[in-house]
């Protein structure tokens, strides 16, 4: 029997066997929603894939408030300027804190659809107390939006929260290096930050699923603590027991997990298991990543979803033979004693799109359905 994309995914997500493997296009599905329709060659992929592939749409809330770490901040606390330099869009942020300023910079280059951070906001341990020093007044946006989106999508998907974890929060305030240096050097202040963003996290997420926001949940940060930055013990220090509360949050409401990490996981996936996430993602294929699906699911075992794991560069490097390859082999190792999901690493976000990485897309499309059959 034919399903529809979101009985599909659905039926992934619980462990049960769908008619065929469901097909991402990752980050096309809403997180480019600000951009990608305004470029034709895009707009003729997604066109392209109606009816050929599962879209797990980004979704979060708008909001008309100054926001930061999820707490309404007084509008005259927080002061952006942009300007132009060459091709490039600057953005300067500066932030009033009850101990003082904070500013960070960052860069846009033309044609390349995101943003570089070139100043951090915590260049020292002081502007790290000058963070924890931040009022708390948790924001409450209308989560109207999320059951509009659910309707639009009707069968051909479903809807995907996306959240950072404390680390994400903790290390992109400092930047990763600047991150790991303090954490060797002060670790009782990374933990004080990491307890400060778990509680805006934690109470913002059962703030969505309250109202009804419960969906798949994409988790963005663990990577950040994979071998060979931080040891397994490590990672479960700052990984496993602020993630595992998230994860636990979410199934009482009756959500599912999906825990993003690049990188070398091979040693930290029993964590993965200790936080009983419900699918994880983009599983990279060595060398960026240290192990191969079909050893991913030897150790996850038959419940965990896996979502991944064709990378991003294949598509401006590849050739057909060599997508077809991958997809193939991906299908074969990942779907075989589990559920999976065919998914890049990444998406291409550069503009125009150059027509060979248009056609590996289509390619990667075609051959999700060729090989999917289940």
């Amino acid at each position: 029997m034919k399903l529809t994309s979101r009985q599909r995914l659905l039926r992934t997500l619980r462990g049960e066997k769908p008619d065929r493997v469901p097909i991402s296009l990752y980050e096309f599905d809403g997180f480019y929603d600000d951009w990608i329709y305004d470029y034709p060659e895009y707009v003729n992929i997604l066109e392209y894939a109606k009816d050929k592939t599962d879209k797990m749409y980004f979704w979060s809330p708008p909001g008309d408030k100054s926001v930061l770490f999820y707490g309404v901040m007084d509008e005259q606390d927080i002061e952006t300027t942009e300007w132009n330099e060459g091709k490039s869009i600057y953005t300067k942020t500066q932030i009033k804190t009850p101990r003082g300023k904070l500013s960070s910079l960052s860069r846009q280059d033309e044609g390349v659809h995101t943003t570089w951070t070139i100043e951090h906001l915590c260049k020292d341990e002081k502007d790290a107390e000058k963070i924890l020093s931040l009022p708390y007044l948790p924001w409450r946006p209308p989560v109207d939006s999320f059951f509009e989106l659910d309707r639009e999508l009707g069968d051909s998907g479903i809807v995907m929260g996306d959240i950072p974890d404390a680390l994400c929060l903790t290390a992109d305030i400092f930047g990763f290096t600047r991150f790991l240096t303090t954490y060797i050097d002060n670790p009782k202040l990374i933990f004080k930050l990491m307890d400060f963003f778990q509680e805006r996290i934690y109470d913002f997420l059962e703030y969505l699923l309250t109202n009804g926001a419960v969906t798949l949940y994409r988790i963005v940060g663990p990577e950040y603590a994979t071998p060979p930055y931080l040891s397994p013990k490590e990672f479960d220090k700052l990984v496993t027991a602020y993630d595992r509360e998230l994860i636990n949050l979410l199934h009482r409401y009756g959500g599912f997990a999906r825990l993003h990490s690049h990188g070398k996981i091979s040693k930290v996936m029993k964590s993965f298991l200790e936080m009983e996430i419900d699918a994880t993602d983009p599983v990279e294929p060595p060398p960026d990543g240290d192990v191969e699906l079909k050893e991913v699911r030897e150790i996850l075992g038959e419940k965990v979803t896996l979502i991944g794991n064709i990378e991003e560069k294949l598509f401006h490097m590849g050739g057909k033979e060599d997508m077809e390859k991958a997809v193939r082999k991906a299908i074969e190792e990942g779907a075989s004693g589990g559920p999976f999901i065919l998914c890049p690493t990444a998406m291409p976000l550069t503009t125009p799109l150059a027509r060979k990485i248009q056609e590996n897309i289509i390619h990667y499309i075609d051959c999700g359905v060729k090989y999917g059959e289940i």
